[in-house]
């Protein structure tokens, strides 16, 4: 698809779309100039790398003194032995700023993105996204193994209230996993942000409850792969947070 028909299709008021030194961008207004130095080499340099994903993600300073996660979007499988990073279709980086900011337009905590951005190749692209840091985020794998007492069930409540809200917006979670909720913990207790919205499927309305499904069990499926117990009092706390729609007959014990 043109560049600029995209960009003109999905018009979102807080996103301009620039280019420079060959990228094509869709970036948060007042965060033109910290875009263009994403994109020239070495302007910001990595002040540490945070594990996600198939690989580590490099965090930069902006000029704004803010720090933001770099993420390039990297091929998974069988296919990245022989390519790592080029893409021959979509718009990877657009549109799960799409979905990102359908899901923030709806309630649910998440990054803020601030730069998609997409360089084209002689064939294909390849593409990154940046977010703002959130700053003392722990995925929930790693804050679940020592919570006890009351914050597992309040974290849980949460994370399905979460889940609920992204539902309710009409965005599906391909990857819904305990790595891809981020928690924090301040003056208004615990909260629940959901992250990685690449492949996300944005409806005209909400989800439909076969997908709500496939999206939760995705959530069991990620605990009991990493080995994290969260035991019938846990669903009952999610399911308690995600409210009347969750869907009927659903059991992830």
């Amino acid at each position: 698809m043109n560049w600029r028909h995209y960009a003109g299709r999905h018009a979102m008021a807080e996103f301009v779309a620039l280019e420079h030194e060959g990228a094509r961008m869709l970036v948060r207004a007042g965060y033109e100039d910290s875009a263009r130095l994403l994109v020239e080499s070495r302007s910001l340099p990595a002040t540490e790398m945070l594990r996600g994903g198939r690989e580590a993600h490099a965090v930069v300073v902006l000029p704004t003194g803010e720090r933001a996660v770099v993420r390039r979007y990297r091929r998974g499988g069988l296919m990245a032995r022989v390519n790592h990073t080029r893409y021959f279709g979509g718009n990877r980086a657009y549109d799960e700023l799409r979905a990102t900011e359908r899901a923030r337009a709806g309630g649910v905590r998440t990054a803020r993105i601030i730069a998609a951005v997409e360089n084209p190749r002689t064939v294909g692209y390849t593409a990154m996204l940046a977010s703002l840091l959130i700053p003392g985020a722990e995925d929930a794998a790693a804050w679940l193994e020592p919570a006890d007492g009351e914050r597992r069930p309040a974290m849980l409540r949460e994370a399905g209230r979460q889940l609920a809200l992204m539902h309710a917006a009409g965005v599906a979670h391909p990857d819904v996993n305990l790595r891809n909720l981020l928690v924090t913990e301040g003056e208004a207790g615990v909260e629940v942000w959901i992250l990685d919205f690449d492949k996300a499927v944005v409806h005209a309305g909400p989800v439909p409850v076969a997908r709500r499904v496939a999206d939760l069990r995705r959530l069991a499926r990620s605990a009991r792969k990493l080995r994290v117990t969260l035991g019938e009092d846990g669903w009952s706390a999610l399911e308690a947070g995600y409210g009347p729609d969750w869907p009927p007959n659903l059991l992830l014990t």
